[in-house]
């Protein structure tokens, strides 16, 4: 196995373990100013429960950092999230029917 090979999976390793460590977001809804529900926005059907929670540690997630190596997004049960490689809460990027998944950076950090 050549170093780079090496260096990317230990490096990949230590990404996954540090996202363990991260707390996760709660999920949890909240009316805007017109008293519309974000999260019924685009649904077929009126939400009848919620579920709070907050999870300790994620498995089959899929991260990336930041070019400026400062950020981390991940994605969590169909939506995306980002937050500082140092740690730090979680800001939700998306929500809704959609199951977004795979995020990843753009080259020059921007998208």
């Amino acid at each position: 196995m050549t170093e780079g090979v090496t260096r990317r999976i230990l490096g990949v390793t230590a990404l996954a373990t540090l996202i363990l460590l991260l707390p996760a977001p709660a999920v949890r809804a909240q009316a805007d100013e017109s008293g519309e529900d974000p999260d019924q926005e685009g649904l077929p059907l009126a939400v009848g429960r919620r579920l709070q929670y907050t999870a300790r540690e994620g498995s089959w997630m899929s991260v990336d950092v930041s070019p400026d190596g400062n950020t981390v997004v991940f994605d969590h049960l169909g939506d995306l999230f980002t937050v500082p490689i140092s740690g730090g809460r979680a800001v939700r990027l998306t929500r809704g029917m959609a199951f977004d998944a795979q995020p990843r950076f753009s080259p020059d950090g921007k998208h």
